[in-house]
């Protein structure tokens, strides 16, 4: 049997089909056979008790990956998995810069920083959900990166404090190494397995450690 998928229900780890026949099925996630489906995508499927079962993903519309895309680059809620992280990383080399290229080419300042501002906002939300697969609060991060400026304020001098001398400023910079290691630990660490506070695990986890 042949349908579409009508919605997925990420909390109870389950989902909707509308098969060809006109008869609405309901499925456990667990049951699909070659990745979660998306929202509209084509699906193959066994019917078992009025449930399907056994399912594989044939096609997805343009619509269901448009709109998986903006929860993976905007979104800050959920997880994704270390190899998900990797592939983004990898892409970003060739992709993210593109606006901030085309902004310094515009001359306009304005356009150079909402740039950087966009690149700087997907980063934030795909490394927050790699911390939530972690089940690692997004509050190291956003430490780290205000560590990083009031660090940098200081030895720009915009902040002049007058307890802090240069043993004060290597203790500064020696544990802000310390904490952006551990939050690098986090962005590639194994996620925990099964469902955490932040969400069910990704799927692609489940299927490499299957392997």
């Amino acid at each position: 049997m042949q349908g579409i998928v009508l919605e997925i229900d990420l909390k109870s780890d389950t989902g909707m089909i509308r098969g060809d026949d006109g008869v609405r099925y309901e499925f456990q996630i667990q049951s699909c056979k070659n990745g979660v489906p998306l929202e509209g995508a084509r699906v193959d499927f066994e019917i078992e008790e009025k449930t399907a079962r056994d399912l594989y993903v044939l096609s997805t519309s343009v619509k269901a990956k448009l709109d998986w895309l903006f929860w993976f680059l905007f979104s800050f809620r959920g997880r994704i998995s270390k190899d998900q992280l990797i592939v983004f990383l990898a892409s970003s080399l060739l992709i993210l810069p593109l606006p901030v290229v085309c902004a310094t080419w515009s001359g306009i300042s304005a356009f150079f920083t909402a740039g950087w501002l966009v690149v700087f906002y997907i980063f934030a939300a795909v490394i927050v959900k790699r911390f939530h697969d972690s089940n690692a609060s997004a509050f190291w991060l956003w430490f780290t990166v205000l560590f990083a400026v009031f660090i940098t304020l200081i030895m720009t001098r915009v902040l002049n404090l007058a307890f802090i001398g240069t043993t004060a400023l290597y203790m500064l910079l020696a544990c802000f190494s310390l904490v952006a290691i551990f939050c690098l630990y986090l962005c590639f660490t194994h996620g925990t397995i099964g469902e955490n506070r932040y969400g069910k695990e990704p799927y692609s986890c489940r299927t490499i450690r299957l392997k």
